[in-house]
């Protein structure tokens, strides 16, 4: 669209073009691009993915945060269609950079995660009672930072995270009308997230 938002109606013709093609076909949507924040509208897209049984993935990394949010969920209803979402909680979850999650419908969506690699999973290593990290993080032999996750949730819960979504993306108009009122700043786009 001229928004710069996915089109479900390009994408329902772009999907009929692939009937005859073999093999599940795969939609990428976003719910809050980096740059502007834009958010696909998502359950639009779910529906034209299911009348084509194409997979969705939602590209949620900067819009989950959202989620947390009681005023603000509503921005990226439809999230809940998709087959895989991918979210880094170092955007609005005020966690580390590493902190990316990948959550799946269906568990057989991690079966990559159960190869082996004689390298990667050496079996002295195994018997030697060495953890084998390989099937419990997308980043192979680096440690998952689930932990740090589970803390902040423990500690603010939702509605703790939902207050500083909240309170960030309120700000963020405030901040955009003080850029575009200097001489010397140019605003890049209005705020639609934070």
């Amino acid at each position: 669209t001229p928004t710069g938002a996915l089109d479900p109606a390009a994408l329902d013709e772009a999907l009929t073009t692939l009937a005859d093609r073999p093999g599940t076909p795969l939609v990428a949507a976003t719910a809050g691009t980096t740059d502007a924040g834009l958010i696909d509208p998502l359950d639009d897209i779910a529906d034209v993915c299911a009348t084509h049984t194409a997979r969705l993935h939602i590209d949620a990394a900067y819009g989950a945060g959202l989620l947390f949010s009681d005023a603000r969920k509503h921005l990226v209803h439809g999230i809940h269609r998709a087959d895989t979402v991918t979210l880094d909680l170092h955007k609005l979850g005020w966690q580390p950079a590493a902190a990316g999650l990948l959550a799946v419908r269906e568990p057989t969506d991690l079966t990559a995660l159960t190869h082996s690699a004689d390298y990667l999973n050496a079996d002295d290593d195994t018997e030697a009672g060495l953890p084998d990290l390989l099937g419990r993080s997308l980043r192979t032999t680096r440690r998952p930072d689930i932990l740090k996750i589970a803390v902040t949730l423990k500690a603010l819960g939702r509605q703790g995270l939902g207050a500083l979504v909240d309170h960030v993306c309120d700000r963020a108009p405030e901040l955009a009308a003080l850029i575009d009122k200097h001489p010397r700043l140019e605003l890049h786009a209005t705020p639609t997230i934070s």
